[in-house]
């Protein structure tokens, strides 16, 4: 009852938080506060998520009445719409809406229009698609009555699609994620509230993604062309449907896209639109986290600014990623929804502009993977901060703390994953050079993995030789289904020659007693030790060595995983061939690899005599 009570409390206030934007957003005078209360209600949404005690009614009725809310504001927060309008006129005129740029003289007769006056880039030609391009069509029809009905035409539209939107996800997603991008305080200050384009486009990413999983390729074919002329991002997903539908997913797209393009064809579209993107990648920049890193950087190294440079090269830099994400997908499978949200992802990473609403699609993404992306609902409700950039207010503090955020957050939920991703790659080439010195005894062969760690070794162990392996370290960070046994570090609980092999790669330098704990390993195996260390040849190598193991074991553990004693006990190569001669272990077969800072060497002993 309390926790009911509590929600419908918190309700409360989010109301209260949207009814408080559609007055404040309305003058640029009280971006401050209007940016306190929209981030206030952000948190509000956190805890109302956390609580999960919303029905599928109430996160519908509410959606519709904030967005009824802010659907009076004015163009207040962006110059966008002006733009929209304009395109649209242009096109009431029987004018190809990409010939000319607004300032172009032969458009001179629309100059003493009072929308030309309002214009942010009239020297650029417009970069809006042609799906867009017919709903600014649209609202021309209603310009007689002046510019602002002809926004709010648009506007409608936008409105109708991006709420069609969140009626299709009620059926793909519970109330509790729903609600977390339906009652989105970003989301509706740039749909309901500024209108943006994300409105249509959101509409047509939700459609694709449940078609495909429909299996129904075809018709995801053509809604992802329809997205594609939007905005053109979505054209790079063409490939996530060729994986999955083949020839279906090529065909009616093309069509569609084809179909819907002929209205605007000319031989000057593909420059005039290219050479304003090349102008927008160049020169513009907000709220894009790395590109200023790099800038910086450029900056404080060369003292010179490298902005032209930098936004070509990481345009550069995504487009060569996009084969290594498609590989990945079909690699691993990914739900077709994880792989959107991966590329426009690493899209918006790396573009020089990050305006809020540019985060709209991974919210909506998030929702249908049902998966609490914090770091970019943190970077999304942080951006709602960089507005302040228009009133002299604290625009680098929300950046910083935007993007700060969402590297922390990203690592929390991506660094542990990508770290063992790594730690199993790594697993691989160790196996790799351990695997012929395994020996050929009985079938299966008996393996302990000595000071295992992750167990990754011994798990390929298994699978390639059909071994009966066990895994033992002094901690338990086993991450695979081999089992585990913890021991001391000295005493090993086995009786002599319970095993075939015994494998120790980078066991031996972080014991306290390395003695007692090889003589252990040679007592328990029946015919030989496999011994890999690093070695070192002189003294900066054995510093260097130190603190790159101290500071890999650490990250791979989270400060769990330390030398015994806190000392790393590494040797020469002659040194550990001293090593097992003293303990009466002969060395049947010795390998070398690695050069520069990490030198390997590789030790097959068995008992003397």
């Amino acid at each position: 009852m309390a926790r009911k009570l509590l929600s419908r409390l918190l309700i409360a206030c989010l109301t209260a938080v949207v009814f408080a934007m559609a007055v404040l957003a309305q003058d640029r005078a009280e971006l401050p506060l209007l940016v306190i209360v929209a981030v206030a209600g952000g948190g509000v949404l956190v805890v109302l998520w956390w609580l999960s005690d919303v029905d599928l009614t109430d996160v519908l009725v509410f959606a519709v009445l904030f967005r009824v809310a802010l659907f009076g504001l004015p163009p207040s927060l962006s110059d966008d719409s002006y733009r929209y309008v304009w395109d649209g006129l242009v096109q009431a005129h029987d004018i190809n809406p990409y010939r000319f740029t607004p300032g172009d003289p032969a458009l001179v007769v629309l100059h003493d229009e009072p929308i030309f006056d309002r214009l942010n880039s009239p020297d650029y030609f417009t970069v809006y698609p042609p799906v867009s391009q017919f709903v600014f069509s649209f609202g021309a029809r209603f310009y007689e009555g002046g510019w602002l009905q002809s926004y709010y035409a648009i506007k409608f539209v936008f409105v109708l699609v991006e709420l069609l939107a969140v009626l299709l996800l009620a059926r793909m997603v519970p109330p509790r994620w729903l609600m977390f991008y339906a009652w989105n305080p970003l989301v509706l200050l740039e749909t309901a509230g500024q209108a943006h384009t994300e409105s249509l486009l959101l509409l047509l990413l939700v459609l694709v993604i449940r078609w495909a999983n429909a299996g129904r390729g075809a018709l995801a074919s053509a809604a992802l062309a329809c997205a594609g002329w939007v905005k053109l991002l979505p054209f790079v997903l063409f490939p996530f449907l060729w994986r999955r539908f083949r020839w279906w997913a090529v065909w009616p797209g093309a069509a569609v896209a084809t179909i819907l393009a002929l209205p605007y064809a000319a031989s000057y579209v593909t420059t005039n639109v290219g050479s304003s993107l090349d102008l927008y990648a160049q020169l513009f920049e907000f709220n894009a986290g790395l590109y200023y890193a790099v800038k910086k950087v450029f900056l404080v190294f060369t003292g010179e600014d490298w902005s032209k440079q930098i936004g070509p090269v990481l345009r550069v830099v995504f487009l060569t990623g996009l084969p290594v994400i498609y590989a990945l997908d079909a690699r691993f499978k990914w739900p077709l929804a994880r792989a959107v949200l991966v590329t426009i992802g690493l899209y918006i990473v790396l573009s020089t502009t990050v305006h809020p609403w540019y985060l709209l699609s991974l919210l909506l993404l998030a929702t249908l993977l049902e998966k609490a992306s914090w770091h970019w609902y943190w970077l999304g409700f942080a951006s709602i901060g960089t507005y302040l950039l228009y009133v002299d207010g604290p625009y680098w503090e929300f950046v910083i703390v935007g993007w700060g955020g969402w590297l922390a957050l990203a690592s929390l939920r991506y660094g542990p994953s990508t770290l063992q991703a790594l730690m199993r790659k790594r697993a691989q080439r160790k196996f790799q050079f351990i695997r012929r010195y395994l020996p050929r005894v009985r079938k299966p062969l008996a393996v302990l993995d000595l000071g295992a760690a992750e167990g990754y070794v011994g798990e390929f162990i298994q699978a390639d030789e059909h071994a009966d392996v066990v895994l033992a370290d002094i901690l338990d960070m086993n991450q695979t289904d081999l089992r585990h046994v913890t021991f001391d570090g000295r005493r090993l609980p086995w009786k002599v020659d319970e095993f075939d092999v015994v494998v120790m790669y980078f066991v031996l330098h972080h014991a306290a007693d390395q003695d007692r704990l090889f003589s252990e390993a040679l007592r328990v195996a029946a015919d030989r030790v496999i011994v890999v260390e690093s070695v070192f040849s002189g003294s900066r190598d054995r510093q260097i060595l130190e603190v790159l193991d101290r500071l890999a074991n650490r990250l791979r553990s989270g400060g769990r995983m330390t030398s015994e004693g806190g000392q790393i006990r590494v040797r020469t190569v002659s040194e550990w061939r001293s090593f097992f001669s003293q303990h009466g272990a002969e060395i049947i077969a010795e390998n070398h690899r690695g050069q520069w800072v990490h030198k390997q060497a590789m030790f097959v002993v068995t008992k003397a005599g």
